[in-house]
């Protein structure tokens, strides 16, 4: 009886064994695929908390002509507070016709159409084939223990068939995929508002470095002009024996001096032209009219964002944000590597030797079938891959807190810049006027025998010195407001795309708002 029995209780143990070995390999399997899903560096910019105030000691510009104003705007035409419809019209024209913004455009379209395509692996793919072929079999038969072939008969193959595939994404590497994808076409979009914000600074720049090059060439050849004429009064004083040869000799130096000035600043204006004509995608014989440093007029206000929304305004900010989540997403992916991947493919067609027989239900052809691949060793490829995955998101963390920290900077940089050159410009033009009033007194009291050349000759180098260092600084204080600007990182054009996606491209929560006005 014991012997009887021993087989059906030996099956018994069997069975449970096999049930137990089923429910832990599924619960194995369960933290398996959780364990894929949870692993990885969770998405979000590190907190960089904003400054309450840009610089450790308050603006002044109560002095001069310009009023910072405060405001959590968005980004806006900057170039138009020069209210000049030339500069206007030139910006206008780069943001339609410059090869490097047109590029950009390309870059981020490529991007956009690379969603899709990750998008693509989420679903089930179809496809069909048809062929038709015609042959000839042989057959092989014995005679006397001799082989020999048969020709058989001429035949027609006519086949068709649809095919399906899907790749289950249990372990989420194709959302991840995705969501690299929607990174990475924010990045390009973020590059493409710096170029535009680039853009419109380097054409501003271009004009008011040709307007200063341009004024003070008129002012070279005002100057130069000038000295020809009191070279001329000391030649006749000369011959009339009121003037020695000596301060004829000197003035004629002082005026080949001015008149050696000239070709230079040509030289400048032309330069301005040619990387303006560039920029416009022209080549540099277009010709371009410059406006006049004097129809520029410096803007009276400037609108600046406040520190903690500046991470919302700085396109170099929204890209490093980008960056973050592309490396993410990448770390995301090398986790789902070492996980198996699942493959589930179908079949069905037709298949016959005549038309009409392929439409006969016997001449179906199926298949189902399902398959797994698992990673078993790779000699810590894969392990070491998502290693260098982290630590590449781990760097790029970094590199965010840097471009944050790096703007913050830049706005503090050119603020003090336009005060500096505010306060330079003030006593530059105060110099000059007094300079200009001293040289014509000058001139005066010799005509009248009052005074000798020297003086006259001091007072003419004083304010030719005067001059050009005037239009100098009144140019550098156009330019640092065009740098202000772009510190800010105003300049572009947002559209429906950047609504949808500025939640992905920079979360709100980035950078805390500090209380405070700042300065």
């Amino acid at each position: 009886m014991k012997n009887a029995s021993y087989p059906h209780g030996h099956r018994r143990q069997k069975a449970g064994r096999s049930a137990r070995g089923m429910a832990r390999l599924g619960v194995l399997l369960g933290i398996v695929a959780a364990a894929g899903c949870a692993v990885g560096p969770q998405p979000g910019t590190p907190n960089v908390p904003a400054p309450a105030a840009y610089n450790a000691h308050p603006l002044d510009l109560h002095g001069g002509p310009q009023r910072i104003r405060w405001t959590q705007q968005e980004s806006q035409a900057w170039w138009s507070l020069f209210h000049s419809s030339a500069l206007n019209g030139y910006i206008r024209q780069a943001m339609q016709a410059n090869p490097d913004l047109q590029a950009a455009r390309a870059a981020l379209a490529r991007e956009q159409s690379l969603i899709a395509v990750a998008q693509g692996g989420l679903l089930p793919s179809v496809g069909a084939g048809a062929g038709i072929g015609r042959g000839r079999a042989q057959r092989t038969g014995a005679n006397g223990g001799a082989s020999y072939r048969i020709p058989g008969n001429l035949y027609s193959l006519l086949l068709g068939t649809i095919n399906v595939s899907y790749n289950p994404d249990v372990f989420g590497r194709q959302k991840d995929l995705v969501h690299a994808a929607r990174a990475r076409a924010a990045v390009s979009r973020a590059s493409l508002h710096q170029s535009e914000v680039f853009l419109a600074a380097a054409v501003s720049r271009a004009v008011i470095n040709g307007a200063a090059a341009q004024a003070q060439l008129d002012a070279a050849r005002q100057i130069a002009t000038a000295d020809a004429r009191l070279l001329h009064l000391l030649q006749q004083e000369y011959q009339l024996g009121y003037q020695n040869l000596q301060s004829v000799d000197q003035q004629e130096a002082i005026t080949a001096a001015a008149q050696a000035r000239i070709a230079p600043l040509q030289a400048d204006v032309a330069v301005a032209r040619h990387g303006l004509a560039a920029l416009l995608g022209q080549s540099p014989d277009t010709d371009l009219p410059m406006p006049t440093l004097a129809s520029l007029q410096l803007p009276s206000s400037l609108p600046t964002t406040l520190p903690s929304a500046l991470a919302a305004q700085r396109p170099d900010i929204q890209a490093a944000a980008a960056e973050l989540k592309v490396a993410a997403a990448q770390a995301d992916v090398a986790t789902a590597d070492l996980y198996p991947q699942f493959n589930i493919t179908a079949d069905i067609g037709k298949a016959a030797m005549t038309g009409g027989m392929f439409f006969n239900p016997f001449s179906t052809l199926w298949s189902l079938g399902a398959g797994i691949a698992a990673p078993i060793y790779n000699g810590g490829a894969l392990h070491a891959q998502r290693r260098a995955a982290l630590d590449q998101y781990k760097a790029v963390s970094d590199q965010y807190r840097g471009t944050v920290l790096d703007a913050f900077r830049e706005v503090a940089d050119a603020l003090r810049a336009l005060q500096g050159a505010d306060t330079s410009y003030q006593h530059r033009l105060a110099a000059q006027t007094a300079a200009g009033a001293a040289l014509h007194l000058a001139e005066a009291r010799y005509r009248d025998g009052v005074t000798d050349y020297v003086t006259v000759l001091d007072a003419e180098i004083a304010y030719q010195q005067d001059t050009v260092a005037a239009i100098r600084a009144r140019g550098q204080r156009y330019l640092d407001s065009v740098a202000l600007f772009v510190a800010l990182g105003d300049g572009w054009q947002p559209d429906a795309s950047d609504a949808r996606t500025a939640s992905d491209a920079q979360p709100h929560s980035a950078i805390h708002q500090s209380p405070g006005a700042p300065a």
